[in-house]
């Protein structure tokens, strides 16, 4: 399900703005204050846990989109207590191996699902994906790069 366009334009006028301030340069530091000016997003003093919910998903979708974008540019933005830093080129390697350790977590939890899982509707254990999962796993260790679909 795709997001509503205005949710998509907010993180859109964000990574811009951001670009334009030179804020997504390496080493670059900024706050969630200027975040929530930016996407108009107002915190009341007092409201149901839900408006709170609300807001915080627009400000990590915007982000998201953010930081999805730089990763294409061979940036990350980091979560810090302030609000946000985008990563020095020298702490990429870092994030890369926190990427690596998660799915390789994933990947065994996947393996663990199913060889646990019944059966399928035609009475058949899900063999392929077993294979596949183990294959990935194998892949991942020996450091071949998986293809892109």
């Amino acid at each position: 399900m795709s997001e509503p366009m205005s949710n998509r334009d907010n993180a859109r006028g964000l990574l811009h703005e951001l670009t334009e301030r030179g804020l997504t340069e390496y080493g670059s530091v900024f706050n969630s204050t200027l975040v929530h000016h930016l996407l108009g997003i107002e915190y009341p003093d007092v409201a149901p846990k839900r408006v709170f919910d609300r807001l915080a998903m627009l400000e990590l979708s915007a982000i998201d989109y953010c930081r999805n974008v730089l990763l294409g540019q061979g940036k990350y933005l980091a979560g810090v207590p302030s609000g946000y830093r985008v990563l020095l080129p020298s702490e990429n390697r870092g994030q890369i191996d926190s990427y690596i350790s998660s799915a390789d977590k994933k990947l065994s939890r996947a393996l663990k699902l199913s060889r646990n899982s019944p059966p399928s509707d035609n009475g058949q254990p899900n063999d392929q994906m077993e294979a596949r999962i183990m294959m990935k796993q194998s892949q991942r260790h020996r450091g071949v790069p998986e293809a892109r679909v």
